[in-house]
């Protein structure tokens, strides 16, 4: 894994040498490209880098890695700026994931006293055609995800994994389970559906671990997981796919958010402190 700029001494010269040695050869060299800001290579001379730290100290470690993967494919070069990250992080991490575990999270707490119902029928097996869509969603997010991480390209497997992001939120906004709560005749609907968008959130917990650790292992103990299925580290992402794993019954509570929305999203020059 090297940068471009080196590129012809690590695919030629380097190779020749350890040919003359008699040593083996890299099966695989893959050449990335250059942050950019404004259009320019990063020059501590020409003060255009940008610290870490204060994107960090704005943002937080997982949204700095989330958009760093997310926005900029691997192997070509990207450009970075202030305006693009808060977009992202208010868009996608903020409105999007977070606002999902948020409300599915303080529906188990409010509808069902805090622990995750027994969905209607065979966990294995979701009873409804919506419920099905969602299993659908997840193993493919899982199968495409875990397809494109082989391949270096972050970018595709974050995509994938964001379909059912967006699954998971038109599945509640279509079913809405508020208005079941309401139906006593309903129970057994808002069951199901409860528990469908919980393990939907497990699913996305296992898969995002790599690029999201520390609210990945923070939305796995609120769904859960910790107590009914054991560290979130020894999750295999083959069976992250799979539907009906969450255990019922297990302690549901609603974390602090996730990614707290920015104090303004176009902030550029004073990051927030940590």
């Amino acid at each position: 894994l090297v940068g471009k700029d080196i590129l012809r001494f690590h695919a030629v010269i380097w190779p020749a040498m350890l040919m003359a040695a008699g040593l083996p050869l890299p099966r695989k060299i893959f050449a990335h490209g250059w942050l950019l800001v404004a259009g320019e290579k990063m020059s501590k001379t020409a003060l255009t880098g940008i610290s870490p730290d204060q994107a960090v100290d704005h943002v937080g470690p997982d949204a700095l890695r989330y958009y760093l993967m997310r926005a900029i494919q691997f192997g070509q070069d990207g450009s970075f700026s202030w305006e693009h990250l808060s977009a992202v992080y208010s868009a996608e991490l903020a409105n999007g994931l977070g606002n999902l575990v948020a409300r599915v999270t303080a529906m188990v707490g409010r509808y069902a006293q805090g622990r995750l119902p027994a969905p209607t029928g065979d966990r294995a097996d979701p009873s409804g055609p919506a419920e099905q869509t969602i299993a659908r969603a997840m193993a493919a997010a899982t199968e495409q995800a875990d397809a494109a991480v082989e391949q270096l390209r972050l970018h595709d497997a974050l995509e994938a994994i964001w379909e059912l992001v967006r699954a998971v939120n038109g599945y509640l906004t279509e079913q809405e389970p508020w208005a079941l709560a309401k139906d006593p005749g309903a129970r057994g609907r808002l069951d199901t559906v409860l528990y469908t968008a919980a393990d939907a959130l497990r699913c996305l917990a296992v898969l995002l671990a790599p690029v999201t650790p520390q609210a990945s292992g923070t939305l796995w103990s609120a769904i859960g997981g910790l107590a009914g299925l054991g560290p979130l580290d020894t999750q295999r992402v083959g069976q992250a796919g799979q539907a009906g794993l969450l255990p019922p019954g297990v302690e549901v509570t609603k974390p602090e958010a996730l990614f707290p929305r920015l104090d303004d999203p176009a902030e550029t020059v004073e990051p927030r402190a940590r």
